[in-house]
This record gives structure tokens, sequence and C-alpha cells, in this order.
């Protein structure tokens, strides 16, 4: 089951909450060659982001 993350970008400060997998989830797509898909930010797009709000 998918979970909502908080998230803020490291490059422009944007915060934002998105859905990502979970860690059964992640398990089962690596098992079965599916790609997971990396979080990157809405605003300027790069991935480099840090959990939470703070």
């Amino acid at each position: 089951m998918t979970e909502m993350v908080r998230f803020r970008c490291q490059n422009c400060g944007y915060r934002f909450d998105t859905e990502v997998l979970d860690e059964a989830e992640r398990r089962e797509a690596r098992r079965l060659d599916r790609p997971t898909s990396a979080v990157h930010c809405p605003q300027c797009h790069r991935t480099d982001i840090r959990r939470g709000w703070e």
C-alpha cells in the first residue's frame, strides 16, 4: 500500500507531499525487475530532496 510522505527540496526549498511505495511494494517491484521511480521536486524537477519539512 502506498503511503503519503512529506519532502522538502534541497535546491529551491519547495515543500510537497507525494505518495511513495512502501517497503514490501519496493521489494516486490525489484524482484519482478520493474522500475521504482525516484521522487523529484514538482517545481524545479531536481531529485536532491529531504524527507520531512524541517
